[in-house]
């Protein structure tokens, strides 16, 4: 097992600290704001250490998500936080670029193929767990979302999406949620709203502006999870 996970992982399995920070993509700036000045790369994940919490570069999509998750069940983890960037489907009050937030409900549309055959069943949703942010006494805005495994295809779909009562999409929550009751591990997740569903423009080329509440949105989440237990 140490061999393999060092291997998968860039590091042995004791290495791996009591809370631990789930990324599936280089986030600008939140390594840094999380205390991490190195990531090691193993096959499948990179890992780096702050003062007392492993940071763990997943990969995009639930399978890889799932899988960093389910791995650490026989390490020291005993506390897991996802930090991932979400769309919106409208801004509101209290809901824009920059926005920190949690999900509540999550409607898990995690196949690929189905999605693209037109065969989208509606699925019950999966329940966060919220236990981190409640122990931490975080104050997040909460949100029903959607885990949905195309962004070539999302905005198909907003009226379903909409339908279900879901304020925000991205891909993998679904899966961090079910893997880590799998292995009887304490999870919470925060996600940054970094754009607009069906806006191209605002996706890829955000204003100075947009840009900057980004920027503070992903260092306010770094910061919620700092706070978190002395982190």
């Amino acid at each position: 097992m140490d061999n393999t996970f060092k291997l998968i992982y860039g590091i042995s399995p004791k290495s791996i600290q009591k809370t631990c920070v789930i990324m599936p993509f280089d986030i600008p700036g939140a390594a840094a704001a999380l205390g991490v000045t190195h990531m090691t790369s193993g096959k499948i994940f990179s890992c780096g250490q702050g003062k007392n919490l492993t940071l763990i570069r997943s990969g995009m999509s639930a399978g890889f998500v799932g899988d960093c998750v389910l791995w650490l069940k026989d390490t020291p983890c005993h506390e897991i936080f996802f930090l991932g960037t979400c769309g919106i489907f409208e801004r509101k009050a209290g809901l824009d670029i920059g926005t920190v937030l949690a999900p509540v409900h999550i409607y898990p549309f995690e196949s690929f193929s189905a999605i693209a055959c037109g065969h989208m069943d509606e699925h019950k949703p999966i329940r966060a767990d919220h236990t981190l942010l409640n122990k931490a006494g975080l104050d997040i805005p909460r949100v029903d979302c959607v885990s949905f495994a195309s962004l070539h295809e999302e905005g198909k779909h907003i009226n379903l999406f909409l339908k279900l009562g879901a304020e925000a999409i991205e891909m993998e929550c679904a899966a961090f949620f079910t893997a880590a009751r799998k292995i009887s591990r304490a999870s919470s997740a925060l996600l940054v709203a970094s754009d607009i569903v069906g806006d191209k423009d605002l996706c890829f080329n955000l204003t100075p502006h947009n840009k900057k509440n980004l920027a503070e949105g992903i260092s306010q989440a770094c910061k919620a999870i700092i706070s978190f237990n002395g982190v």
